[in-house]
C-alpha cells in the first residue's frame, strides 16, 4: 500500500466526524481550525452529531463562534426538513404508502438533513398516490429533473425552498442496483428518531457504495463514516452483499469500490473495520481482471490524499456501462436502450445543453402593486429549481424608452414626480395635446416596443429561457389610455397591432391594489389628490383588460407570503406542466421517455 500523505486537519477531521474513532485521539491538538470546518462542511458532516457527543464538550472547534453560527444553521435547517418530512410521512401512510429514507444508514442524527434532497424510497405501486399527495400537500414536481422511477418534487415558501423531496421505486441510477424485494423486508426504524425507516446494514453499505462510486465518482468522509458505522454494527452477511451486486451486474463495481473504502480507512484511521472476509471477497473478483487491478493500483497510487476523494470520471462511466450491458434481469434490446440513453444524457451534460422549456411570464399592475417584488420572487424560485430566468423592464411612453430594459433587482425609476401641483402624467397629456407630437410619440414608442418583445422576449423564449417581464403590453394598453384620453381610435389601433405582434404570455399576472395603498407603499415627499385619481383610473383599464383577456388577478393587499405563495405555485406548475421539448426528445430525455405511461 502506499504512503499517503495526510494533512493534520484530514486527520483530525476525519477522526472527529467518526463516532468511533473520536474517542481514540487528542482533542487539544494544534490544528488550523477554519480547515477542519472547511473539511467538515464540504464533506457533509452533520454537525450536530459534534455537538450532541458528551465526549466532545471540551473540544475547542465547538467554542469557536464561526462553528456555533454553522450549528444553529444547521439546527434550524434539521427541524424545518424534518418537519415537512412529517407532514408527509403522516399524509403517506393515510394511504397505506410505507417509505425508506435509504441514503440514511441510522447513524445519529439518522435524519439526513445534509444532502441535497430527500430520497425517499416508495413501493412503485404506489408511485402516482405519493405524487397526487405531494402535490396537495403544495409540492411542485421538477420534471426537467426526471429519472426513470424518480421524481423530484420542492415546496417554497415564498421565494425559500422548505423541502425537497426524490420520490424513487427502486435504487438505481439508470438502472436497478438492489434486491428491492430484500430491501424492504430488511429495512428496520432508526434507533434515534422514530420518523426515520433505515435499510439493513448489509443494504446500507450497497447502497453508499453504488451512489457515491456510479453517481457522485467521488467519497466524502460522511461516507466512509456511513461504512465504518454499518461494520462496527456486528457481523455482518457479506455474502447476502455478494449474492447482489452479482445479480444485479455490478459485482466488480462493489468489489472494487470496497477495495477503495478500505485503502481509505487504514491511511486515516491506522486500522479497518472493513472484515477480512468482505476484503478477501473483493479481491477475488479483482484478481480475475488484469484491468481491475491495473485501475484499483492507479486510483489508488496518488500520494496526497484530498477528501472528496474524486475517482475517474471516464473509469466510473466504463463500469456503469459495463454494469448495463451485463445486467442479467434485462433482455438485449433494453440493455442497449440504456446504453444509448445514458450516452445521450453524457452529452447534454458535457455539452451544457440544458433542454429547457421556454416561457414569458407578465406580471402587471398600478404603480405599487408589487409587481417588482413577485419578479424576484420568481427568478430566485426558478433559479432554485435550475432554469435559466431573466427579467426585463420596458415603460411605454417612459422619457428612457429608448433604453435597454432594466434589470429588477435596480429601483424602477418612480415615473410619478412633482412640479407644483402637476403629475408627470397630466404634464405629458399637455405635451401630446399637439397632433404632430402625439403621432409620434405613439409610432415611435409603439414600433419601439414591438421590435424590443420580439427581438429580445420572443427570441429568448424560443431559445428555452424564461422571461419575467415587470410590465408588458397590458401596462403599454393602460398608459395609452391614461396618455390619450380623447383619442378612442388610436388606442383600440395600439391595441389591435401590441396583441397581433407581440408575443403572447403563457402566463399573465394582474397585482390589483387600492390606490391609497399603492400611494402608501411608495415614498414620496407629499401626496396627490390628482395622482390618486390617476392610479384610480389606472386601476379601472387593468380590472378591464383583466376580464377580456382572462389575466389572473390576484389582490396584492393580504399577507405578503401567502401573496408570494400563491404565484410561485401556480407560476411553476404552469412551466412544468405537460413539460417536454424536441431537444430532450432526440436525446431521450423528455418526462414520458423516462416514465412512459
Amino acid at each position: 500500500m502506499a504512503a499517503y500523505v495526510l494533512s493534520p486537519e484530514l486527520i483530525f477531521s476525519a477522526r472527529l466526524a467518526d463516532i468511533i474513532s473520536r474517542r481514540q485521539f487528542d482533542l487539544d491538538q494544534a490544528v488550523d481550525w477554519s480547515k477542519v470546518m472547511a473539511i467538515l462542511v464540504k464533506n457533509k458532516i452533520p454537525l450536530l452529531s459534534l455537538v450532541r457527543d458528551p465526549l466532545l464538550r471540551n473540544c475547542p472547534l465547538l467554542a469557536r463562534p464561526d462553528f456555533q453560527q454553522l450549528v444553529m444553521r444547521e439546527e434550524a435547517s434539521w427541524k424545518s426538513l424534518r418537519h415537512e418530512y412529517a407532514l408527509v410521512r403522516e399524509d403517506f401512510l393515510k394511504y397505506g404508502i410505507s417509505n425508506i429514507l435509504f441514503k440514511s444508514v441510522g447513524l445519529a442524527p439518522s435524519f439526513p438533513y445534509t444532502s441535497d434532497n430527500l430520497d425517499v424510497l416508495i413501493h412503485p405501486a404506489n408511485i402516482e398516490t405519493a405524487r397526487n399527495v405531494l402535490y396537495d400537500l403544495g409540492y411542485v414536481e421538477l420534471r426537467h429533473i426526471e429519472e426513470p422511477k424518480k421524481f423530484l418534487f420542492r415546496k417554497f415558501n415564498a421565494d425559500e425552498c422548505v423541502s425537497a423531496i426524490h420520490l424513487h421505486g427502486l435504487v438505481g441510477w439508470g438502472a436497478a442496483f438492489m434486491d428491492e424485494d430484500a430491501l424492504w423486508q430488511r429495512c428496520r426504524p432508526s434507533t434515534d428518531d422514530p420518523l426515520v425507516i433505515v435499510p439493513s446494514p448489509e443494504d446500507a453499505v450497497l447502497i453508499t457504495i453504488a451512489h457515491s462510486f456510479y453517481e457522485n465518482k467521488s467519497v466524502k468522509l460522511i461516507d466512509l463514516m456511513r461504512i465504518r458505522y454499518c461494520f462496527s454494527q456486528g457481523e455482518l452477511d457479506c455474502a447476502y452483499m455478494q449474492r447482489v451486486s452479482t445479480d444485479r451486474g455490478w459485482e466488480d463495481g462493489f468489489a472494487f469500490s470496497l477495495m477503495i473504502y478500505s485503502r481509505l480507512e487504514r491511511a486515516i484511521y491506522s486500522e479497518g473495520l472493513i472484515p477480512d472476509n468482505a476484503l478477501e471477497l473483493a479481491n477475488q473478483t479483482i484478481e480475475k481482471s488484469f484491468w481491475l487491478k491495473n485501475a484499483l493500483e492507479r486510483t489508488m497510487g496518488r500520494n496526497d490524499l484530498q477528501f472528496p476523494f474524486k475517482v475517474s470520471f471516464l473509469l466510473g462511466k466504463l463500469f456503469y456501462y459495463r454494469k448495463l450491458l451485463t445486467y442479467p434481469k434485462r433482455n438485449i434490446r433494453a440493455r442497449i436502450y440504456s446504453v444509448v440513453a445514458t450516452l445521450a444524457a453524457g452529452i447534454k451534460l458535457k455539452l451544457g445543453i440544458r433542454g429547457q422549456r421556454g416561457m414569458l411570464i407578465s406580471l402587471s399592475g398600478i404603480d405599487g402593486s408589487g409587481k417588482s417584488s413577485a419578479a424576484q420572487v420568481l427568478l430566485k424560485v426558478f433559479a432554485t429549481s435550475d432554469v435559466l430566468a431573466y427579467p426585463c423592464w420596458i415603460r411605454f411612453g417612459s422619457v428612457d424608452w429608448f433604453r435597454k430594459a432594466s434589470p429588477i433587482s435596480k429601483n424602477n425609476q418612480n415615473e410619478v414626480s412633482f412640479s407644483g401641483s402637476t403629475t408627470h402624467l397630466e404634464r405629458r397629456q399637455n405635451k401630446l395635446k399637439n397632433p404632430f407630437l402625439r403621432m409620434g410619440w405613439l409610432v415611435l414608442n409603439l414600433a419601439y416596443m414591438t421590435l424590443f418583445y420580439n427581438l429580445k422576449v420572443r427570441l429568448s423564449t424560443w431559445f428555452g429561457y424564461v422571461v419575467i417581464c415587470d410590465r408588458y403590453i397590458y401596462d403599454a394598453l393602460v398608459e395609452i389610455e391614461a396618455s390619450l384620453p380623447n383619442s378612442s381610435s388610436l388606442i383600440r389601433l395600439s391595441e389591435w397591432l401590441l396583441m397581433h405582434f407581440c408575443p403572447k404570455p403563457q402566463l399573465s399576472w394582474l397585482f390589483d391594489l387600492t390606490p391609497g395603498e399603492a400611494l402608501s407603499r411608495q415614498k414620496f415627499e407629499r401626496s396627490s389628490v390628482s395622482l390618486e385619481k390617476e392610479l384610480a383610473f389606472e386601476r379601472e383599464r387593468y380590472l378591464a383588460l383583466q376580464k377580456r383577456y382572462q389575466l389572473l388577478l390576484v389582490s396584492n393587499q393580504g399577507d405578503q407570503n401567502v401573496i408570494a405563495d400563491l404565484v410561485v405555485l401556480k407560476t411553476l406548475r404552469k412551466y412544468f406542466e405537460d413539460y417536454h421539448t424536441w431537444i430532450n426528445g432526440l436525446l431521450f430525455s423528455n418526462p414520458n421517455q423516462m416514465n412512459p405511461v
